[in-house]
């Protein structure tokens, strides 16, 4: 008996042991929550001081391309006008010239105005959140959605720029080339813009095209002083507007296709996320926002006729019906 208490006590003895090492696992699961979680934090600090890194490097890139976008067009007027155009030989003589003037002063013109737009119009701001908030607790009314970034009110298509570290209405993308957000006020600039741009290359284009065998390959005026001089500044500006033009057949194209669907750019990728999603679930995804090609068109533009080509010219064309907090959609019906 007492061999059987002395092995009872050994069992009991083992019994706590076994519990002893049994609560090591938790505290070891423990540890390693905290240990992942202070991994999560210091990579969280990591993208965050990232972010702030790219955020100052888009401020100081931002000017810089803009100054580098007014000087290729500087550049590329003055060889138009000083170099190419004076060796013209068209139909009409002076006349016909002057006129190729004029057209070609018409359309750098309007492309440097809507870049200046784009440039200096506020991308759009919404409102105050705490009056919107006061508003709907007297009226009952949902409480509206709020940015835990900037503070104010974020409507639906309303994003935070990390750049310029505020809301923007409907916002697109942060252009470093205007250094500016690209958002519901400047979108319509920033579209004629690349409009107005891209014709203009095609024109200056041609017209150095035109000069081509009288400058660069020296078919005419060969003993002209200057002549080197003019043969790299035409062929130097014809590859940048060849350069440029491509450049804005891709992207033009892209923004065309999303003013005639009414997306914007962020939009466009949540979209094809979702667009991908229902049709693993068999189901059809629409875009709440898109009214039709016609009223899509004049949502951005304003109220009117696309062939009546007012649209071109902001300042007599009618400004759009929303105010960029308000969007009609589909859901709404």
């Amino acid at each position: 008996p007492a061999g059987r208490m002395a092995g009872g006590g050994g069992d009991a003895a083992e019994v706590d042991d076994a519990k002893e090492h049994a609560r090591p696992p938790g505290a070891a699961r423990m540890a390693c929550w905290r240990a992942m979680r202070g991994c999560l934090l210091s990579v969280d600090g990591c993208l965050e001081g990232g972010v702030r890194v790219a955020s100052a490097f888009m401020k100081v890139l931002g000017p810089c391309l803009v100054l580098l976008a007014h000087f290729l067009i500087l550049f590329v007027v003055y060889t138009y006008l000083r170099l190419a155009w004076p060796l013209m030989d068209v139909p009409g003589g002076e006349f016909g010239k002057a006129l190729l003037a004029v057209w070609g002063v018409f359309l750098i013109t309007n492309a440097v105005y809507n870049y200046w737009q784009t440039i200096f119009t506020d991308a759009g701001t919404p409102p105050e959140y705490a009056e919107l908030a006061k508003a709907a607790e007297e009226t009952d009314a949902p409480k509206p959605k709020q940015c835990h970034k900037c503070g104010r009110h974020k409507p639906p298509r309303a994003h935070h720029c990390s750049i310029c570290h505020r809301c923007v209405l409907k916002m697109d993308h942060h252009c470093p080339w205007v250094n500016n957000c690209v958002g519901w006020g400047n979108y319509p600039h920033f579209c004629l813009f690349m409009l107005f741009l891209a014709m203009a290359c095609v024109f200056a284009a041609a017209i150095f095209i035109w000069s081509f065998p009288d400058v660069v390959l020296q078919t005419r005026f060969r003993r002209l002083p200057g002549t080197r001089y003019a043969r790299k500044c035409i062929a130097t500006s014809f590859m940048i507007c060849v350069s440029i033009f491509i450049a804005l057949c891709i992207l033009g194209g892209f923004h065309a296709y999303l003013v005639l669907t009414n997306q914007t750019t962020i939009e466009f990728q949540l979209n094809m996320i979702k667009r991908r999603e229902s049709r693993q679930n068999a189901e059809l995804f629409r875009n709440p926002y898109d009214l039709g090609r016609t009223r899509n068109f004049q949502q951005v533009f304003g109220p009117t006729p696309f062939l009546r080509f007012r649209w071109i010219f902001p300042p007599l064309a009618p400004k759009s019906t929303c105010d960029g907090v308000v969007f009609p959609s589909l859901r709404a019906r």
